[in-house]
């Protein structure tokens, strides 16, 4: 859904926990693209972009899933009831 006007959008809310834990999971995606880059440049040009896809979302997807069960677990306690 697109909005014409910025007071229309939905606000998301985070506290500074939230905010910190955030920053740290963007850190950890670019920790691992690095890696994934890496990695893949080390083997042969012709399994560059499988070796990266391979070991770029092996670490990704738990790294997601990481991200969003620990942003809800920081929400707040007058949130959630």
């Amino acid at each position: 859904m697109i909005f014409q006007d910025d007071n229309d959008a939905p606000r998301v809310r985070m506290n500074g926990r939230q905010k910190l834990f955030i920053c740290l999971i963007d850190l950890g995606i670019l920790a691992e693209l690095c890696i994934a880059m890496a990695m893949a440049s080390s083997v042969q040009p012709e399994v560059f972009t499988a070796t990266f896809m391979k070991t770029f979302f092996a670490m990704f997807l738990p790294t997601l899933a990481i991200g969003i069960a620990g942003f809800r677990k920081l929400r707040d306690r007058a949130e959630n009831a």
